[in-house]
């Protein structure tokens, strides 16, 4: 008997992780949709389905089939009663507009609305027969969170300078924070069953090929929860335990063993460390920030390539200092290698962002150091610099304010 490779079966669970990172933050009506209706055909197995959502006072919806790409092609239909409210009505009568024949799936059609404060603000209408997973509870509270979301950026106007882009990316992070929160006890739960359920299943197993499609199942499901882990303390991270130390002093030692673990590379590590700065803030928190942005210059750089550190103090009249911090320390970490691309650039602090360029570490390590420096009421930035025509590089710049009461309460939303 021929086995499929469990590999190649679709991971439910991730469903609702790739719509958080995809679709935050948008200001498009038709970019959240076509996100949404992936999402959620993915997620229950439908054969076709109409995702709408209310945006000022108008019901706009999008229709797609599995297996088909999605049209960006939105129906708009006035709201005239409860302009402010989705009804399930209302996205029929869309839903009996579009063209094609759907009346054979309409016996089978599931009935989603995506509530926020009791309020609907969307809905999915699911046609040919959809899975009843724990999966579609959690994705259907981020599906009205992802709404809201869009609401509030879609009343934003959004000029291409680094200040604006920097407060879609804390908008973003932070909505994928208290997702982490909120909805990491929900996916952990399914997963431990599927984990304790093929290592009891594995016990019995004499099959050599069967025991490696449950080895792989629960490989696959520890991969989820250790991941799942990662978002939780992302979103509910340890608060600083504030002290006063010598910040050069932490940033060699850590600059010394990194350069004898990338021994083999020969890197120039050029350092300007103000020794006399003092820093009051987590000095365990300060030394992950400092380690994580080294080692990804240090495994993006090649051989004999150079890489600059720089500790300096800053005043007021830097942009990128907070308002409400007069004086701050900034940290930054130089390199010439092939710098970020545009999409690397749009996720690069991403917790879930997989498109990773080969030797540099996105992942969790710059999401850890965004939430670290805005518990600590700072910055981080990136900048590409080129420093020649066939040489593009990069610099990520953090800033920590002296004052230690500057340190914010972290997520409040998520500490309930």
């Amino acid at each position: 008997m021929k086995t499929m490779p469990v590999t190649e079966q679709v991971n439910y669970l991730t469903v609702p992780l790739q719509l958080v990172q995809r679709a935050l933050p948008v200001s498009k009506s038709a970019t959240l949709l076509e996100c949404l209706a992936e999402a959620w055909l993915q997620a229950s197995e439908a054969r076709a389905g109409l995702v709408s959502l209310v945006d000022g006072g108008q019901l706009k919806s999008l229709f797609a089939e599995a297996g088909r790409k999605t049209e960006s092609q939105v129906e708009t239909t006035e709201l005239a009663s409860r302009p402010g409210e989705w009804s399930a009505a209302k996205a029929s009568e869309v839903l009996m507009s579009m063209p094609g024949d759907c009346s054979g799936l309409l016996n089978s059609i599931m009935v989603v609305p995506f509530e926020l404060d009791g309020i609907a603000v969307g809905g999915a209408l699911l046609l040919g027969g959809s899975v009843d997973t724990s999966v579609l509870v959690v994705l259907t509270d981020i599906s009205a969170r992802l709404i809201e979301q869009f609401r509030v950026v879609a009343k934003t106007t959004v000029d291409k300078d680094s200040t604006s882009e920097a407060k879609l990316r804390d908008l973003k992070l932070e909505a994928m924070a208290e997702f982490a929160a909120g909805a990491g006890h929900e996916i952990n739960n399914p997963v431990a069953t599927i984990a304790g359920r093929s290592a009891l299943l594995l016990k019995s197993e004499t099959d050599p090929e069967r025991r490696r499609i449950l080895q792989t199942i629960g490989g696959q499901a520890y991969r989820i929860r250790d991941m799942i882990g990662d978002a939780m303390k992302f979103a509910r991270p340890p608060e600083p335990v504030l002290e006063e130390f010598e910040p050069a002093v932490e940033i060699q030692r850590i600059a010394d063993e990194l350069l004898r673990q990338f021994a083999e590379q020969q890197v120039t590590l050029a350092t300007s460390l103000n020794e006399s700065i003092r820093l009051c803030a987590d000095r365990e928190q300060f030394r992950v920030v400092v380690s994580c942005l080294i080692r990804n210059s240090l495994e993006t750089a090649g051989v004999n390539a150079l890489i600059q550190i720089e500790l300096s103090r800053v005043s007021k009249s830097i942009d990128t200092v907070p308002p409400d911090v007069s004086t701050a320390t900034r940290f930054l970490v130089s390199d010439n290698g092939s710098g970020f691309s545009e999409s690397e650039r749009e996720h690069l602090f991403d917790p879930f962002f997989s498109g990773r360029q080969a030797g540099r570490g996105l992942g969790f390590g710059l999401s850890k150091c965004w939430q670290i420096l805005r518990m600590h009421g700072g910055s981080i930035q990136v900048i590409d610099t080129v420093r020649e025509e066939s040489d593009k590089g990069v610099t990520i710049e953090t800033l920590w304010p002296d004052n230690p009461q500057a340190v914010p309460q972290a997520f409040s939303g998520s500490r309930q």
